[in-house]
């Protein structure tokens, strides 16, 4: 959910020893007092990509946090990532590693100019970051944790469903991307692995930066990358909001199928794509998505899950929870080092209504962009000119258009009536502070945004709920695609 937002009704059962909590607010500044829904017992297979080495630290009264070291805080050179897949049944418990530098930052309200720390480079050919590989995938996308895997295996206890397999543009005959209860980084890794190896140059990936717990972000271009219009589309930047990632994917691999054969409103999607390049950027948050999905043990760093117990105890003693520690997790929405990744962005941050130490939720941050998963957006979206940008988040089934100070206030409302047409979701302004689309469009060279909250029941949402998600969402992305080309 964007940040601040609230739409959501959750009622506990009796005997669960977890208040109910109900979020009203319409991206409201109030931090909302939240408990965790059930969690969910499915496995999935996991895979690290490269992970840094986490230092462990003594246990603290305050939140633990990474500690950067003076050669990190330069900016990275790019490089070339190698990926194999590999499997394990269960997240990781491997000893304490690295944690990635803070990286340092210079920001200013409207504009903001971030020097990554952690493999954040600039703006390529395809994108910001550097390529891990380029047409066709010739490398590969990283270290991929222990044993062997075949392209395509699920992790144990995974439930593929039918679903996200038909669109307006054909139907999958032999998917890769599946619907399943948690559709985790791993997978995703394992995804784009494939996809590229099947569909060759109609993708490029590259690396826009590393996590905390050493887990790489991408971003996947799909189309010409120097085409004349970009879009910019990300998901999965609140940690329990995990089926966004598994819906732009499934945009992905249905654009990818049908890149020379598929029309849109009588258009070729062959000809979206040599005018327009869409620029996903599947899973903004790995780390807290980890979290939510499998635990504390899903993270390698000593030091980041000090971090993750102090939180605990602090919320505990707050009152912001009596949920037992494992359905507290199930509820995380932050990254790995408790920061609210939506409330951390240049819009306004000095007015977030904010937690006052790092925790599950609705904590801001020490400073704004201070976190390697926002900085990496922001790098990425300093890096071109772009016609459009949707962030993806969960749920009420509504879109998020506008921003006190909204410099394009008349496009992002045109758009956001499209895509209303397309979807059913109704609009509604945003009066929270600190997150990404609102920074966008205040920004110098402000873009047209939206934020949409898809689906209708409390996250982590049940893969049930993935079918009506995708109906209504199926099209967006050659909508969008559409728009820009056409503006």
């Amino acid at each position: 959910m964007a940040a601040g937002s609230s739409f959501v009704v959750y009622a506990e059962p009796a005997g669960t020893g977890l208040e109910s909590a109900i979020e009203v607010n319409t991206e409201s500044s109030a931090a909302p007092t939240e408990a965790p829904a059930p969690a969910e017992t499915s496995q999935s297979t996991v895979v690290t990509v490269e992970p840094a080495q986490p230092q462990s630290s003594a246990a603290q009264t305050e939140p633990a946090q990474p500690q950067p070291s003076a050669a990190q805080n330069e900016p990275a050179q790019s490089q070339s990532a190698v990926v194999t897949a590999e499997t394990t049944q269960s997240a990781p418990t491997e000893a304490p590693q690295q944690t990635p530098a803070a990286p340092s930052s210079s920001v200013s309200a409207g504009s903001t100019t971030v020097t990554a720390g952690s493999r954040v480079v600039g703006a390529g050919s395809a994108g910001s970051g550097s390529q891990v590989a380029g047409p066709g995938m010739s490398g590969t996308l990283g270290q991929l944790g222990t044993g062997s895997l075949e392209t395509g295996q699920l992790g144990a206890g995974q439930t593929v469903v039918d679903g996200g397999n038909a669109s307006f543009a054909g139907t999958l005959s032999s998917p890769i991307v599946n619907a399943v209860e948690k559709y985790s980084y791993d997978q995703m890794c394992k995804d784009i692995q494939s996809l590229s190896s099947r569909y060759g140059d109609r993708m490029h990936v590259n690396e826009i930066g590393t996590s905390w717990d050493g887990r790489k972000l991408y971003e996947i271009v799909l189309g010409n990358a120097n085409a004349g219009k970009h879009i910019l589309i990300h998901a999965g930047i609140h940690a329990r909001e995990y089926m966004t990632p598994l819906l732009v994917m499934k945009q992905l691999e249905h654009g990818l199928e049908f890149y020379n054969s598929g029309s849109y409103e009588g258009v070729p999607l062959s000809t979206l794509f040599d005018q327009v390049a869409i620029h996903y950027v599947p899973m903004v948050n790995p780390d807290g998505i980890s979290i939510s999905q499998f635990g504390i043990s899903a993270i390698r760093s000593e030091q980041l899950r000090q971090t993750i117990n102090q939180c605990y105890a602090l919320d505990v003693a707050e009152g912001r929870t009596s949920a037992a520690f494992d359905r507290y997790l199930n509820y995380w929405k932050a990254n790995g080092r408790g920061v609210d990744l939506n409330q951390n962005f240049d819009a306004d941050w000095d007015q977030v209504t904010s937690c006052g130490h790092p925790s599950y939720a609705t904590y801001k941050g020490d400073s704004r962009v201070s976190e390697p998963e926002s900085q990496a957006l922001v790098n990425l979206t300093n890096s071109r000119t772009w016609a459009l940008t949707i962030s993806y988040h969960s749920m009420g089934n509504i879109i998020y258009w506008d921003y006190s100070g909204n410099k394009v206030s008349a496009q992002s409302r045109e758009l956001a009536n499209l895509i209303a047409a397309k979807t059913g979701y109704r609009l509604a302004g945003s009066s929270g502070h600190g997150g990404y689309k609102d920074w966008v469009q205040i920004k110098d060279g402000p873009i047209p945004s939206l934020t949409l909250e898809v689906g209708s029941v409390s996250c982590p949402m049940p893969v049930s709920e993935f079918m009506n998600v995708w109906n209504r969402n199926q099209e967006v992305w050659a909508a969008a695609a559409k728009y820009a080309m056409e503006h």
